[in-house]
């Protein structure tokens, strides 16, 4: 919903999965030109907004640490803006590609 922009990405209380369902379709750390993480685990959503909240300059006001809730609504909000393309295709469609569709009978 969020990604549809049905939903207000202001309101998201949790916005990591919407990230993480993001980072699944599309490769978020080349195309936002994130350093990788120091754990050789790979990325988390988590990681993702850590590594932008960093190359963004995204700050908490008292402790100075990466403001990771900023940085997912930016990365959501790239998304929902089209900077982000996410091209989700009908199931089914690349098997039946070469294919007619089928008649009504």
């Amino acid at each position: 919903k969020v990604l549809a922009g049905v939903y207000p990405i202001s309101q998201l209380q949790e916005p990591y999965s919407a990230v993480g369902y993001l980072a699944s379709r599309l490769p978020l750390p080349p195309l936002l030109q994130l350093r990788p993480p120091s754990a050789a685990a790979g990325w988390t959503a988590w990681d993702i907004c850590e590594a932008w909240a960093e190359k963004r300059g995204y700050k908490t006001a008292k402790a100075a640490r990466n403001d990771v809730y900023r940085a997912a609504n930016s990365i959501l909000r790239l998304a929902a803006e089209g900077r982000l393309r996410l091209c989700l295709r009908p199931p089914g469609y690349a098997a039946q590609k070469g294919e007619p569709p089928p008649h009504p009978t």
